[in-house]
């Protein structure tokens, strides 16, 4: 194999031979007259006329385009750094603040920014504006190389990343490039990147089980979460949950098809994160006895979010309210719930009326095409919808947030049970110790 041909090193110009060739270029272009130009241009071409070989003109010619090409290279790399020095003087900010405000600014700000001008884009090369990575504003142009080239350009400065579409259309999933190797400089040198980072929020992405799995081992100090758009059943992401991420604090796992959950996957969650404070578990299967094992155990849960999910009645609510003084829950969403019972949500609300859950600040139990009423007199399985003023006069510190078709009949008799009687409605008939 030849080698390869090697740059051509330049001989040291001597110090007056450098003087000279200084002045010489100096008072060429010190007149600003364009008849120079056109004088230069002129007496080439005469002297190539005067050269009888025409391997001479050939050597003339390009000697004549590497001098041009130098100086054109020379005085552009210099203009460059006369308008970088220009925009530093007028620009009024030093650049240490420059910095610290183009990382208060979100990714895709940042790049216009970084486009405008050199002064700009060395300020935005900073780590620090590259902590927070949020490339869902414009997903369509985000690849893989561009969430690489932020990745390590954060260096140790890398805290969260946000990627994919938050459309919720049919063509969520086509709207971002970004393949399975989207998160591969998570695990470059050993996964230092993935120590560092606390938040990732993937929306909506076409990457396999596997490497969301494999990026996700790496991040063993996450306490933020959130996998919208799950195309596939996640017993192995649960699993890689389970063991790597303990820190988890804030955790939201969405599916596509409504995914069944396993007793075992609950159980091993609340042991595995024990700082787990938020959890949000939408479009999946889940039983009842599953979510009470969740309300029983997991007693630092404030934020509680099981909307579009399936299979549960609300039964588990019973075992909510078995916990306590112990339960902080804040806000419970249940919208859209397609199996939730009538009856169990309104002995939820009438135990709430009676003072349980001091805590609890906000609910959400709309449902857009009512709740399940399997004693209805239409029949039963009908749709109903609950009347919610009697929790609204008696809990004023709750928000209750309760949006039902108009053209469904209310479930009343909970209410109209707790209305008209001064005993606090027994909750649960499975505890002997329940109130």
């Amino acid at each position: 194999m030849a080698p390869h041909p090697k740059r051509r090193c330049l001989s040291p110009t001597p110090v007056s031979a450098s003087a000279s060739l200084d002045r010489l270029l100096q008072s060429v272009l010190a007149t600003a007259d364009p008849s120079v130009s056109v004088a230069i241009g002129l007496s080439l071409e005469r002297l190539l006329d005067s050269i009888p070989l025409h391997s001479d003109k050939e050597s003339l010619v390009h000697g004549a385009r590497n001098i041009a090409s130098s100086l054109l290279e020379a005085s552009t790399r210099f203009a460059q750094k006369l308008a970088v020095a220009h925009n530093a003087s007028v620009w009024p900010l030093p650049a240490e603040l420059t910095t610290k405000v183009f990382s208060l600014l979100d990714t895709e700000s940042l790049c216009f920014a970084a486009a405008t001008c050199l002064h700009f884009t060395k300020c935005a090369s900073d780590p620090s504006c590259y902590a927070n990575i949020d490339l869902t504003r414009s997903p369509a142009k985000v690849t893989n190389p561009v969430v690489s080239a932020m990745i390590q350009r954060a260096a140790n400065n890398l805290h969260s990343i946000k990627l994919g579409s938050l459309l919720q259309d049919d063509n969520r999933f086509h709207q971002s490039p970004l393949t399975e190797s989207c998160l591969a400089a998570l695990e470059l040198n050993r996964g230092a990147a993935g120590l560092l980072l606390r938040k990732l929020h993937l929306y909506n992405l076409k990457i396999g089980c596997y490497y969301q799995c494999s990026a996700l081992s790496t991040c063993k100090f996450l306490s933020e979460l959130e996998i919208v758009g799950i195309r596939f059943r996640f017993s192995s992401i649960w699993r890689t949950i389970c063991e790597h991420c303990h820190s988890i604090e804030r955790l939201c796992l969405e599916s596509v098809a409504g995914f069944p959950l396993q007793a075992c996957q609950v159980d091993d969650l609340i042991k595995s994160c024990p700082l787990l404070s938020s959890l949000a578990l939408r479009r999946l299967g889940i039983w009842d006895d599953q979510l009470s094992i969740l309300v029983k155990e997991a007693h630092g849960i404030k934020f509680l979010d099981l909307s579009y999910s399936s299979v549960f009645s609300g039964s588990f609510l019973r075992d909510l309210g078995n916990a306590g003084s112990t339960n902080c829950l804040e806000t419970l969403i249940l919208r859209d719930c397609m199996d939730l019972d009538a009856e169990e949500v309104s002995l939820f609300l009438s135990a709430a009326c009676y003072g349980h859950w001091k805590s609890l600040r906000y609910v959400d139990i709309s449902n857009k095409k009512g709740l399940l009423d399997f004693r209805g007199s239409s029949g039963p399985n009908t749709r109903c919808a609950i009347k919610v003023s009697q929790l609204v006069r008696g809990r004023p510190d709750i928000h209750l947030k309760a949006d039902y078709p108009q053209e469904i009949c209310f479930y009343d008799d909970c209410m109209d049970l707790f209305s008209s009687s001064e005993s606090e409605p027994s909750f649960s008939s499975d505890d002997e110790d329940s109130p």
